[in-house]
């Protein structure tokens, strides 16, 4: 990629708040500059530039640079900063930052997909409904702990919850000894948990909505287990599912593939990574258990239930759907139900 002359000048940037550090150097001259530009005038520098290829890490305010730049035609490539660490040399500095940033670009570490407009709306409603599902989680719990002080014991399930938390508050009122302002708080704490579990289904319903019009959301409801939910996530993780070799590199980046160390040309496979989306780990994980309690299974699925545990197989399933949600949003097309082999039967 250094040889690369079909752009003008190649840049790193370490963006921030207000002063940006850029990297260029210029592929015809080979002359190398390690600048500061100010907010406002970072779009100015791009402007009147040959066609550029721009290196950026994956941080907040890259996918709104990374637009702004490609508007101008120029080449945007967000690297997971994770990835551009080992490309760092010496002290910690903005200047160094910048020139491991460009290292990484020319050494063509793996891209994270810049979003379009109707992708970035997409995460950003449900990056507002995955903090609201922990605070309600949270809030429902703590109900739950303050009212078990009470003797009462409330249902585990949110819905019977919802339905029944009232009715509590209501045995509650009729004992003399509990605080009328105890049960004043309570309700209102109540009302305001209520409020929360609207809020968080008008948020689901519209990025369902806005899911449904991404390209491959019909594609990936073929697959079975996968809801609307996890559509949504996969809308966004798989924007460009070309920056994936494979499926198994795509659960891999989930965490659903067993680490691996040894030396000696011995390797040993371990357990699956803590470092890792937990939440999305986490839901495909809960879709593997629904096709485990399907009355439809293929035999793979029969097989590797019967043969591991429980929790064993719902890993190994859920490392399954992930590369068929690879598998068919790279080929854009449906979910088939694998062909049995009657020789193999």
């Amino acid at each position: 990629m250094e040889n690369d002359t079909s752009y003008a000048f190649k840049y790193g940037i370490d963006i921030a708040k207000d002063v940006f550090q850029l990297f260029r150097v210029d592929q015809e001259s080979g002359e190398v500059q390690n600048f500061k530009l100010k907010r406002k005038d970072l779009i100015a520098e791009f402007i009147n530039r040959g066609k550029c290829l721009i290196g950026m890490e994956a941080c907040g305010s890259s996918q709104y640079w990374a637009r702004e730049l490609q508007k101008l035609g120029h080449t945007v490539r967000l690297m997971d900063p994770k990835a551009v660490k080992p490309f760092v040399t010496g002290y910690k500095s903005d200047r160094a930052d910048a020139q491991g940033i460009y290292t990484a670009l020319i050494n063509n570490v793996r891209e994270v997909a810049v979003k379009n407009d109707a992708e970035r709306d997409l995460q950003t409603l449900l990056t507002m409904r995955e903090l609201l599902v922990k605070q309600h989680t949270a809030s429902i719990n703590h109900v739950r702990g303050l009212l078990y002080e009470y003797g009462i014991a409330m249902p585990i399930s949110v819905s019977k919850f919802q339905k029944e938390v009232g009715e509590c508050i209501n045995e509650l009122e009729e004992d003399s000894s509990v605080s009328r302002y105890v049960i004043s708080e309570l309700r209102f704490y109540v009302e305001r948990i209520l409020a929360e579990s609207a809020r968080i289904d008008r948020i689901t319903d519209e990025a369902v909505s806005l899911a449904k019009a991404t390209k491959n959301a019909g594609h990936l409801l073929s697959i079975p287990g996968v809801g609307v939910i996890t559509m949504a996530y996969m809308s966004i993780l798989l924007a460009d599912p070309s920056l994936f070799k494979s499926g198994r590199q795509f659960a891999a980046f989930l965490g659903l593939v067993p680490m691996h160390t040894g030396s000696g040309g011995k390797t040993i496979t371990t357990h699956i990574p803590s470092r890792c989306n937990k939440e999305m780990r986490a839901l495909l994980v809960q879709c593997a258990h629904s096709v485990m309690r399907s009355k439809k299974k293929t035999p793979w699925i029969e097989k590797i239930i019967k043969t591991k545990p429980k929790q064993l197989a719902a890993v190994a399933i859920a490392n399954r759907l992930a590369r068929q949600c690879w598998a068919v949003a790279s080929k854009s097309e449906d979910w088939k139900m694998p062909v049995q082999n009657p020789s193999a039967a």
